[in-house]
């Protein structure tokens, strides 16, 4: 879709529902709400965006795009071992300003379990864009790079689980004996 109206005030509108989602999470994004906390009216967002759809669409791949920018800058340039990209990653994920990043990942992607439209199209987007990363990363023999990065994914995810559900102690404990198993 071709972008409308002015370029600075649909950035400025797409900063605005950024930090609105991650303070109020994505599930219950309402167009009216949100264009009241951003001072404008959703007639407005519709004109800029097309849709919530397509705006929550927008809104997670910048949301996305910053955390690929903090978790480049983690890990080593080049390919790394598994186990050097999971302590990487998880080092990034315990810094608190990103916290409500991946709180919003994680509802996300339930919402998506749930069939709820249109994040499992969203989290499938979301999931492919992590998998690229890793597999792009993951110093393993090409033909095994698809599954390496599938297990990064899956045990990042289920760590961000137990920590957000159990406690930090018991995810950095969970990442601390897959790190001393060999």
């Amino acid at each position: 879709m071709r972008e409308r109206g002015r370029p600075e005030q649909r950035q400025a509108f797409l900063a605005g529902a950024v930090e609105h989602v991650l303070r109020h999470g994505a599930s219950g994004l309402s167009l009216r709400p949100l264009a009241a906390a951003l001072g404008t009216s959703d007639r407005m967002l519709l004109y800029y965006f097309g849709s919530r759809e397509l705006l929550l669409g927008t809104v997670l791949d910048r949301v996305g795009d910053g955390l690929v920018a903090a978790l480049s800058e983690a890990v080593p340039a080049g390919r790394s071992h598994p186990e050097v990209l999971l302590r990487a990653v998880w080092s990034v994920a315990r810094e608190t300003d990103v916290e409500p990043v991946l709180r919003l990942y994680l509802e996300i992607m339930g919402q998506a379990a749930a069939q709820v439209a249109p994040f499992a199209a969203v989290a499938a987007r979301v999931a492919h864009r992590w998998l690229d990363w890793a597999q792009d990363r993951v110093d393993v023999p090409v033909a095994e790079r698809q599954d390496a990065a599938a297990g990064l994914l899956a045990t990042i995810d289920g760590l961000l689980i137990l920590n957000f559900a159990v406690g930090s102690g018991v995810a950095d404990r969970a990442v601390l004996r897959l790190l001393d198993q060999r």
